[in-house]
């Protein structure tokens, strides 16, 4: 029968516990990721997203980038006024419809499709955009938009 010995087990606990000393911390607290709704408001046939700098900040991504993003899922033109962070969008279109928009590009270039959390950086190497997560080290090339 094999029994372990009282050096080798020390020597387990040794190795655990360097190796918990190296493994990097989450990124994050743990706490559910919530993404901001959009405030939006219609003049006209246009719609403005008041509070689209905010939106970027909390995806942590560059509002030019979600900007593209939004307007090639729209299919339509549109313009962000850096002072004031709203996107004017040139079509009338619901909140509740960009609020889908929004959770689709958090779904496909936010979130770590590993272990789901936000905490990831877009890298552009050439012209294909790669997702790196800070918090489990995965990268995953995105399709382009």
């Amino acid at each position: 029968m094999f029994t372990l010995k009282e050096d080798v087990l020390h020597d387990y606990e040794f190795l655990l516990k360097r190796l918990y000393e190296k493994v990097p911390a989450p990124a994050s607290s743990g706490e559910r990721f919530i993404m901001p709704r959009a405030d939006v408001i219609h003049i006209g046939n246009h719609t403005i997203i008041r509070n689209f700098k905010e939106i970027a900040d909390r995806v942590r991504r560059d509002p030019r980038l979600l900007q593209r993003y939004l307007l090639k899922e729209l299919a339509t033109a549109g313009t962000y006024d850096e002072n004031t962070g709203a996107l004017s969008i040139n079509i009338r279109i619901t909140a509740s419809s960009i609020n889908l928009l929004l959770e689709r590009f958090v779904k496909q270039y936010v979130l770590c499709p590993t272990c789901g959390r936000p905490d990831t950086r877009l890298i552009k190497k050439g012209k294909v955009f790669i997702l790196k997560c800070e918090a489990c080290g995965a990268e995953q090339p995105l399709k382009p938009f």
